[in-house]
């Protein structure tokens, strides 16, 4: 299958990165875990080598866990292993984890963006954002989503290059955030995680995906939050700092 790489030997880590971006995000890591895991990093539908998806398609989340399990069956990985999550391959992480904890020997996350876990007026505000982006012609809409994770002037200073790629991925940013609202498990269905987990908050991040991450870590049983000097892009513009927390919980679920 198109948009997965497997390096190293070992019990088997699968990584699926954030929105508008692609599995390159974790190489960093990957070369780090390689040495004791065997390393699953797979690009999310519409990213990277990964397969692109369309509106007709009936798009959720569902569709990407169906994908990563057939993945994992071409490359003969059974269960249980490590699964890692950042932001939107976050919340993909977290929809497996709740639907198969007996999968994992643990649970990973960055910020996954599971909104429809928010009280609903948190839930109201960003899928208004989510809203006014698909409004918006691509290069407009990747700059507005670009800048509400990192921050405003940040799209403008990045390269001409860059901005026209990830303007091209908007359409399946979009398609990001229906699956996002299509789930119908509550904080309270957390509680079916039973696998040792990792919930990783930017001390820089925005007021929902703070408050969602906190909720969400209280509502898993084995679950350590650990802030991050970073905001919610961490595992990209800060690796100094995600990666050794990341290898250091895996080291001693092993």
């Amino acid at each position: 299958m198109g948009g997965v790489t497997i390096q190293g030997q070992g019990p088997a880590v699968v990584l699926l990165h954030s929105s508008l971006s692609s599995s390159k995000q974790w190489q960093s890591l990957v070369e780090k875990l390689a040495v004791n895991f065997t390393c699953i990093n797979i690009d999310l539908l519409g990213y990277g080598r990964a397969p692109t998806v369309s509106e007709s398609s009936e798009y959720n989340f569902s569709t990407e866990v169906i994908r990563i399990k057939q993945i994992l069956a071409k490359e003969n990985i059974s269960a249980p292993y490590h699964l890692i999550g950042h932001s939107c391959g976050g919340a993909i992480a977290l929809k497996m984890a709740q639907e198969n904890s007996d999968d994992l020997f643990s649970l990973t996350l960055y910020e996954p963006v599971a909104f429809h876990l928010l009280e609903q007026q948190h839930q109201h505000a960003v899928k208004f954002f989510a809203d006014s982006i698909k409004q918006e012609n691509n290069i407009d809409a990747a700059k507005h989503f670009v800048n509400y994770w990192n921050g405003n002037g940040y799209f403008d200073n990045l390269p001409a290059s860059v901005q026209q790629q990830m303007a091209k991925g908007m359409d399946k940013v979009n398609l990001d955030f229906n699956g996002i609202f299509a789930e119908s498990y509550t904080l309270a269905d957390l509680a079916d995680i039973s696998c040792p987990s990792l919930l990783m908050l930017g001390q820089y991040t925005t007021a929902d995906s703070k408050q969602l991450s906190e909720a969400i870590a209280k509502a898993i049983a084995q679950c350590q939050l650990t802030q991050i000097a970073a905001g919610h892009m961490g595992p990209l513009s800060h690796p100094q700092l995600v990666e050794p927390v990341i290898v250091d919980f895996l080291a001693k679920q092993s």
